[in-house]
Formats: C-alpha cells, structure tokens, sequence
C-alpha cells in the first residue's frame, strides 16, 4: 500500500487513497502526465515567521532573533544575545481562477547567539494549476523541505557582519493529476500524493550593516539550486535574492522595507515582492506590528496580489514573548495565520 507524501515513498504518478473513479482516472492519464511534465521550481520566501510576517514580510534587514538562522543569518550578530524560537504558520491562495490555488505552511525550532545558531524547520508548498488544453484536468504539485542547519556569523567590522547557514535539506517531492472539483478538497488530498524523498547539501548566505538608526541587509537563500526527483519530474528549490533596508524612529519604533531581486516561485504563478512594515512597542510588555505585500509582476495569472498583515507580541513571563499574527487581503493573495514563541535575552 502506497504511503503518503510524508513518508517518502518510491515515485507514483496518481493519487492514492482517493475515489475508484479518481484512481482509474489518474491511471488512464499517465502516459500523458509523463509526458507533458516538465521541471518546476516551488517554494517562495515568506513560508516561516510569524514576526517577519506581521510585518508584511519586510523582515531582512530586521532579522534579529533565531528566526535570522532563515531570514538572514548575519542578524545574529546584531540581535539578543540569547535567542530561542518555536514557530508555525500557514496560508492559502484561491485566485478567482477556478484551476488554480496553493497553500503553504512553515514550522521552525530556532536557536541564536551572536556567532553561532542551530535550526530545523519544516517547509510545505502545495500547487494547483490547470493542465494545457484540458479543461476538465488539474495538476497538483507538493515539495516539502526539512532544512537541518548551523549558522556561523562573522562580523567585518563594528558595523558590518556576515553569515552562512548550512544545511541538509530532505526533500519530498510528488506530483499527480485529478479531475477538476472543489480546490480545497484538491488541496487536502495532495497530502495523499505519493512522494520522492531525498537529501542534499544546501546554504543560505546573508550580509547585515548599521549606521546610526538605519540598517540594510541582503540574503540568498538555497545558494546551491537543488532538484528534488519527483513522480513526473523533478521540482527545483529556487535560489532567491532579497535585500531589506530598516530605520529606527525612536525607541521600540521601527519601520521596514524588503524587495524580491529576481522573480520567485509563489503558490499561483511567479512573484517578484515588495513588502512594508513597521513594528512599536506600545507597553512595557506589548508589541503592535502590521504591513503589507504587493506583487510588481501583474501579468501573473494571479496579478499583484495584495495583502496586509497585522501581529502583535506580548511577554508573557519576562524574557518570554508570544507572537501572533494574521494576513488578509486579495484571495490570489497568500492569506493565513501564524503563532510562535520566543525566550530572547
């Protein structure tokens, strides 16, 4: 019996566990889903954070706790010095095209000091795009990644620092076709999806730099461009550029801005982002963040996508702080929630 996506199992090119008429559907079709599989690329940059995503997702030259291990590794060198983070947070988008959605979800446990951070997070990006020609057929696509990693940071000078984060990435690949229906029953039974799993060596590189109130930042995420093999083809874990800039107003106020450098692969078609945000500390004890996201290529099937994000963070006990946030907006648009919690000191 077929095992579900999770479990890595050798590639098949249909939907296990669904209707009999969805089976000997997908069955008829695999000669021609081989055939008109190509390889494609998966998985953006605002997966994970839920800080990062409060503000819209303006968060590179921000990075400043163990969430700097993903967003850029060098904040670390400017961050608390002690820094501990658990983290989840999911979307979906559902364009007004019927044949097309995609729903992503990230989890993290994080650990940062100002030279060296451990993390392993967990990525899941699913796709539902139609088929060519063939109106009554959808593809459905989902890569996850599991990114074990150690995060070395160098500072340059008193302003500048530099960080790497290496890691092994598993991933699990799979992808099959289905008659058209409901896309959020699509989107559930992807889990069903048997996959390919496999493990390759990947690093993330970032660069970070103060003067006075202002800081910038640029991070290259997945350096190495790996392909994961899949059922019908192999699904490509893009490298993706991304600078920020961020400038504190006063004391607990800052404002942020980050932009995609190259086009990247979103949950329903490719993106090229702008992202702002800003975050203030209200209370001894209370943090208000909101920002918002807009896609710069509006001849996407999706167009530009619009979102705004509100979050806020509260410590609780101390030095332990819990985050919340929550992304509305265009339903193209990647809309969802996220909670964490961070022990920062």
């Amino acid at each position: 019996m077929p095992g579900r996506i999770e479990d890595g199992a050798e590639p098949a090119c249909t939907l296990s566990s669904l209707s009999m008429r969805r089976s000997a559907f997908g069955g008829v079709l695999v000669v021609a889903f081989l055939a008109i599989s190509r390889p494609v690329a998966a998985q953006g940059f605002e997966v994970l954070g839920t800080r990062a995503q409060g503000m819209g997702g303006a968060f590179v030259a921000v990075a400043d706790d163990a969430s700097a291990t993903y967003w850029n590794p060098a904040g670390l060198a400017m961050g608390a010095y002690f820094s501990l983070l658990l983290d989840y947070s999911t979307a979906k988008a559902e364009p007004d095209d019927p044949e097309r959605a995609g729903s992503r979800s990230g989890s993290t446990v994080a650990f940062g000091l100002p030279a060296l951070g451990l993390s392993y997070y967990r990525l899941r990006m699913t796709t539902l795009t139609e088929v060519p020609d063939d109106d009554d057929t959808v593809r459905l696509q989902t890569l996850i990644t599991h990114h074990t990693g150690a995060t070395l940071v160098q500072s340059i000078t008193d302003h500048i620092a530099v960080g790497a984060t290496l890691k092994l990435v598993r991933g699990i690949a799979a992808t099959g076709l289905a008659p058209a229906a409901d896309r959020d029953d699509l989107l559930d039974e992807a889990s069903d999806l048997v996959g390919s799993a496999s493990n390759k060596f990947d690093a993330d590189i970032g660069v970070i730099a103060t003067t006075g109130h202002l800081r910038a930042g640029l991070t290259v995420r997945n350096v190495v461009e790996n392909d994961f093999e899949g059922p019908g083809g192999p699904i490509e874990l893009k490298r993706l550029f991304r600078a920020g800039v961020a400038l504190t107003l006063a004391e607990g106020v800052l404002v942020a801005a980050d932009f995609d450098l190259d086009r990247v692969p979103g949950t329903v078609g490719e993106e090229r982002n702008i992202a702002v945000g800003a975050e203030a500390r209200l209370l001894q004890r209370l943090y208000l963040r909101s920002g918002f996201r807009v896609n710069t290529l509006g001849d996407e099937p999706a167009g530009a996508r619009p979102v705004v994000s509100v979050g806020g963070s509260y410590a609780v006990f101390g030095s332990m702080i819990v985050d919340g946030q929550a992304t509305l907006g265009s339903e193209s648009g990647d809309r969802g929630w996220g909670v964490g919690a961070r022990v920062v000191f």
